[in-house]
C-alpha cells in the first residue's frame, strides 16, 4: 500500500512538472513571437506615417501565418482598398485600388526587396508604360520619400526627369522639396503642363489626367 501511495505522489508530481514545463514552454514561444514581431516593424522600411509600411506590415503578417506571398500581396491589397476599411487614408486606398496588378507588383517588390528605390524601379521596369502611375502611387504610399522615388524612376530610362517631378508632385510631392535632378546631378525645369493634358503616354510625357479603371 506504501508502494502504491507513494507511486501515486510521485506520478502527481511528474504531471505538475510537465504541465509547468508546457506553460513556460508556451509563454517563452509567445514572447518569442512578440519579439519576433516587434522586429519586424523596426525593419520594414518607412514608418508608421507611410501608408506602405502599413501594408507591407499585413502582408508580412499573413505571410508567417502560412500564406504564400502572392496570397498575402492579394489579399492585402483587397483588404485595404474596401470602401470600409480604415487601414490606409481614403486618398492613398484610392490610388491603391485604381490598378491593383500595380499595386500588388510594387508591393511585392517591397517585400522581396524591403527598398523603395529598388521597388520603384522594379515596376516601372516590369509596366513601363506605366511608369507616372507607379511613381505616383510610390508616392502616394511612402510621401516622406518623393525624391527618392523620383530619382529612381528617373535612372530607368523610362521616363523623363520633368514627367517624373510632375507624376511626384500630382500625388502630394511638395514642390519645393523634390526636383527632377539626375543621378550626374542635373537640374530639370519643370515645364508647365497644359490644362487636360497628363503625365504619361499621351500628354507632356504620355497618358491623361484621367484615372485608370483596371
Amino acid at each position: 500500500m506504501r508502494h502504491f501511495l507513494t507511486y501515486l505522489f510521485l506520478s502527481s508530481v511528474m504531471v505538475v512538472s510537465l504541465a509547468h514545463a508546457q506553460q513556460t514552454e508556451s509563454t517563452q514561444l509567445a514572447s518569442a513571437n512578440e519579439a519576433a514581431s516587434a522586429e519586424q516593424e523596426n525593419i520594414l522600411f518607412g514608418d508608421e506615417n507611410q501608408p506602405g509600411r502599413t501594408i507591407h506590415s499585413e502582408i508580412v503578417t499573413l505571410v508567417q501565418g502560412g500564406a504564400t506571398l502572392d496570397e498575402a500581396v492579394r489579399q492585402t491589397i483587397t483588404n485595404v482598398t474596401r470602401e470600409d476599411e480604415a487601414l490606409i487614408s481614403g486618398a492613398a486606398r484610392l490610388v491603391v485600388g485604381l490598378n491593383k496588378g500595380i499595386s500588388a507588383n510594387f508591393m511585392r517588390n517591397m517585400v522581396d526587396f524591403n527598398k523603395l528605390t529598388d521597388s520603384t524601379k522594379g515596376s516601372i521596369e516590369a509596366f513601363p508604360s506605366d511608369a507616372g502611375e507607379i511613381i505616383r502611387l510610390a508616392v502616394t504610399l511612402y510621401p516622406s520619400f518623393a525624391q527618392d522615388v523620383i530619382d529612381s524612376a528617373i535612372t530607368t530610362g523610362e521616363i523623363e526627369p520633368n514627367d517624373a517631378l510632375l507624376a511626384a508632385i500630382s500625388a502630394g510631392a511638395d514642390p519645393t522639396t523634390v526636383s527632377a535632378a539626375t543621378a550626374a546631378g542635373t537640374n530639370v525645369a519643370v515645364t508647365a503642363t497644359p490644362a487636360g493634358t497628363g503625365v504619361g503616354a499621351g500628354g507632356a510625357g504620355g497618358g491623361d489626367t484621367t484615372a485608370s479603371t483596371n
